[in-house]
This record gives C-alpha cells, structure tokens and sequence, in this order.
C-alpha cells in the first residue's frame, strides 16, 4: 500500500513537473528580448516596468513547479534504488535541495521583482546600483536547481539503464536531460543568453516534459 500511494501520488506530481516545464519553456520563449538577456540592468528593468505580467507568471510557474517536484523525486528515486542505494539516496538529498532552492528563489523573485523594477526606473543612480547590487538569489548561477538536480536524473537514468528497469530509451532520454541542465548552468557562468535560450527551447519544452510525464505515467501504472 505504501509503495502504491508513492507512486500514485509521485506519477501525478512528475506528470505535473512535467506540464509545467513546457509552460515555463513556452513562456521563456515568448518573454521580451531584454528579459531574457539579463546583460543589462538598465535594459531589463525597463522592460520589466512597462511589461511585468508574463515574467511573473513565468516565475510562478517556475515556483509551483518546483514545489510539485518535491512529490515525484522520491517516488522516481524508489523505483531505481535497489540498483544502488547509495547513490539513489546522495543524488535525491540534491534534487530535494535544488528543488527547494528553486522553489524559495523563484517564489521571492515572483513577490518582489515587478516592484524593483518599478523603483529602478524611479530611482536615480546610487537607487539603480543598490538594486543591481542585492539582485541575487540564493543560487545565481544555478549550481543547485539546475546541477544538482541534473545529477539526480543521470543516477536515476542510469541505473534505471542498468537494472534494466525503465525502458532504454526512457532512460538514455533522461541522460539527455541531464545534459540539458547542466547547460542551463553554463549558460548562467558564462552568461551565454543564446545557449539558454535552445536549452528553454529544446529541453524546456520537449525532453524534460516528455521524461517527466513518461516517468510518471509509469508510475502511475504501477500503483
């Protein structure tokens, strides 16, 4: 019974994980130029002021989804841990920490950036750099939400490969994933906006929802 409720319950929120990554991709897709890059302040802010409504629903989106991640990492860690428990319980601490800090940064960013922006644009110059200075969240390039959580779906893919557990290319598509977010991360350390914008693209809105909801619907078979 508890293994069925696991699974039922974590299918639903990986299949939801899943829905909410191709929103998240769509909506980074559809932001203004100057709220993708992030190069200029000035220029973002700006944008931001005059446009707020689809970057905050893109945040909370962002948020919600992390918030639902919380319900399918344990369930999609269950399946593959007698394979190797080890590494199925270090590699699901991470995916829970990234996932929180996702959840905790996006969350605070949703509640207060429309305002920032608007007292930017207001403000004069030492006002403009003291917002420049503390925009920061608790993991500005990523490392957490998107590296750790990316570690988390290489171990579970591949030792789901190596029980033979998950069909193979469900498993070699969460290698891609995977891959996936750690070039969100050197996207964010190298501030390349063109790279974050084809792994929005292409992960964002295609291999991740497509894992996610594969997963889920897998474990919802099984309960």
């Amino acid at each position: 019974m508890k293994s069925n409720t696991l699974n039922q319950l974590g299918g639903f929120c990986s299949i939801l994980l899943g829905i909410s990554y191709v929103l998240i991709g769509v909506l980074y897709l559809l932001l203004p130029a100057d709220q993708k890059a992030g190069d200029d302040p000035a220029a973002f802010y700006t944008s931001v002021a005059q446009n707020p409504t689809l970057i905050r629903v893109y945040y909370l989106i962002f948020a919600l989804g992390a918030v639902v991640a919380l319900g399918a990492v344990p369930a999609i860690s269950e399946g593959v841990r007698s394979v190797h428990e080890g590494w199925v319980r270090w590699t699901t601490n991470l995916a829970f920490l990234g996932f929180a800090v996702l959840a905790i940064d996006f969350f605070r960013t949703w509640a207060f950036q429309a305002f920032r922006a608007a007292v930017f644009v207001a403000g004069d110059a030492s006002t403009r750099a003291a917002i420049e200075a503390t925009d920061q969240g608790l993991d500005p390039q990523g490392w957490l939400g998107f590296g750790a959580v990316g570690a988390w779906v290489l171990v579970v893919s591949l030792l789901a490969l190596q029980g033979s557990i998950w069909p193979r290319t469900l498993s070699y598509l969460g290698i891609a994933v995977a891959i996936l977010y750690w070039l969100v991360v050197v996207s964010f350390v190298f501030n390349i906006g063109i790279l974050l914008s084809i792994v929005a693209g292409l992960g964002g809105v295609i291999l991740a929802p497509i894992w996610y909801i594969w997963v889920g619907l897998r474990l919802r078979q099984a309960s």
